[in-house]
């Protein structure tokens, strides 16, 4: 791997839908967010000049053992908008014809594909992981005895980033990256359904990660607390159980790892039929001089 950037594709292609204006082909199908998606990669490209570039799907956005831990998981999203779902199956066409690395774990998440390749990466490597999903930030390590694994938080587009390394997680919420999964366990997401335990916000979910080397060690011994907190860690015993087998990124699964030929005649004849022939060029132009 070397230098490389996993892309979280999925959380990328939503900021390109959200962020551009509907742009409509000659057929009728919408593409702003591949158009999108292509130039966010070749500024990527452009601008952190990879080795590697792996373009990281979800294959389920609600994999079953997660649900299976935790019914709620995901469970109140909205539908996604119909002009999206189309969209990453053409996206999947335009990369293949390009020749683009695409990963995925069956019966996964994104986080999940990334998770196996940050496990699989040499120690000599550097992995850039490129999502707007805070969950990844538990994958981030300096490189002692491994690779370094930074993350590239998207704030606007990819034209504004946070750089992640293990002093910056530090920093910024005031937990190790290797405790990441800890503290958000605590404080709790509800964009994922996962409520935290009750009166727990980021301040007492730092103060309690500081001082208990984990969730079981905070679940065993609570005589240092005071006796509400202390309560509330008692009821939230199902909930912390549950989230051990939701909140943790996977590195032990398998992936599919799809990286066929070029062809530009085929890439050429849908950029032309789509209106991509912009996006093509750039990212054509990104990746050559690399």
């Amino acid at each position: 791997m070397n230098h490389a950037l996993l892309l979280d594709t999925s959380s990328l292609m939503y900021r390109a839908f959200f962020a551009l204006p509907t742009s409509i082909t000659g057929d009728g199908r919408p593409v702003n967010a591949v158009r999108g998606y292509l130039d966010m990669v070749a500024r990527l490209v452009v601008a952190r000049r990879p080795g590697r570039v792996y373009h990281v799907l979800d294959d389920d956005w609600r994999p079953a053992p997660r649900v299976a831990a935790w019914a709620g998981y995901k469970s109140a999203r909205n539908e996604d908008p119909p002009d999206l779902p189309p969209q990453f199956a053409l996206l999947r066409e335009v990369l293949a014809a390009l020749g683009a690395v695409v990963v995925a774990a069956p019966g996964w998440e994104a986080d999940d594909a990334i998770g196996v390749l940050c496990a699989q990466a040499s120690e000599d490597d550097v992995l850039e992981i490129v999502t707007g999903d805070r969950d990844l930030l538990q994958l981030v390590d300096d490189g002692s005895g491994g690779p370094v694994i930074l993350v590239l938080y998207t704030v606007k587009g990819v034209s504004e980033l946070i750089e992640f390394d293990e002093a910056e997680v530090l920093a910024r919420h005031g937990v190790p990256a290797r405790r990441y999964v800890d503290y958000a366990t605590l404080r709790g997401d509800p964009s994922d359904g996962l409520p935290g335990v009750k009166g727990v916000g980021e301040k007492t979910a730092r103060d309690l990660v500081s001082r208990y080397p984990d969730l079981p060690a905070l679940a065993a011994d609570t005589r240092s607390l005071s006796p509400k907190l202390a309560q509330r860690i008692a009821e939230a015993g199902e909930y912390l159980a549950a989230m051990a087998a939701v909140v943790p990124v996977r590195t032990d699964v398998a992936v599919t790892v799809d990286e066929p030929a070029a062809a530009d005649e085929v890439v050429d004849d849908l950029a032309r039929r789509h209106n991509l022939e912009g996006p093509v060029r750039r990212l054509r132009e990104a990746t050559d001089a690399t």
